[in-house]
């Protein structure tokens, strides 16, 4: 078997243009000079390094800002939340304590001798402030709120404040609304007792 070698010059024409190149382009590439101040490879290194850098840097700052800004509406949010639900708890508590209270001047009245068939913790519900007084506001506030109660309530059954204010002082005492309860009882009895 014959070997055969090939070279570069089997494969050139001369196409009428004057190439100094010779007969191989490697010699054309050698022939040329690195441009003068330096290796460019290590300047596009280091102006990629450079630009990723303060690319980075960049980017965290926005990305923090963001953050910051949607952590800062978060919080707004929840501390609103917090303050009405706070809010909402303290009503809660200082109704249920006027409950309580209530119901402890109920008993108390019970054990000073007011009739059992006399309900007399709306008098101590009505009385907001702790007087021992209904004011004519307390009544009518009491008033509101028991209407909502019971929607169905006849005329005749809803609480009028002069019937109530016997001495028209301005204020219903325990002793006023026990003897207007003791008629009511009267009235209901007499009404039951006809039908």
């Amino acid at each position: 078997m014959r070997s055969m070698s090939v070279s570069a010059s089997d494969y050139y024409q001369d196409d009428g243009y004057n190439n100094n190149y010779g007969d191989s382009m490697g010699e054309y590439f050698d022939g040329q000079q690195p441009a003068a101040g330096g290796n460019n490879l290590l300047k596009l290194t280091a102006t990629s390094a450079v630009g990723w850098f303060l690319g980075g840097k960049i980017h965290s700052k926005r990305a923090a800002k963001a953050l910051k800004g949607k952590h800062s509406k978060e919080r707004a949010a929840f501390v609103q939340l917090y303050r009405e639900q706070v809010g909402a708890l303290q009503e809660f508590n200082k109704e249920s304590a006027r409950i309580i209270q209530a119901m402890e001047s109920s008993i108390i009245a019970r054990q000073n001798g007011v009739p059992a068939e006399i309900d007399t913790v709306p008098f101590f519900m009505a009385d907001t402030d702790g007087s021992k007084k209904i004011s004519k506001a307390e009544f009518d506030r009491y008033v509101r709120e028991y209407l909502v109660n019971y929607p169905g309530l006849k005329p005749e059954d809803v609480p009028r404040w002069e019937s109530f204010d016997h001495d028209l002082s301005g204020q219903i005492t325990f002793d006023e609304y026990n003897q207007q309860m003791a008629k009511e009882i009267r009235k209901a009895q007499y009404r039951a007792a006809k039908n």
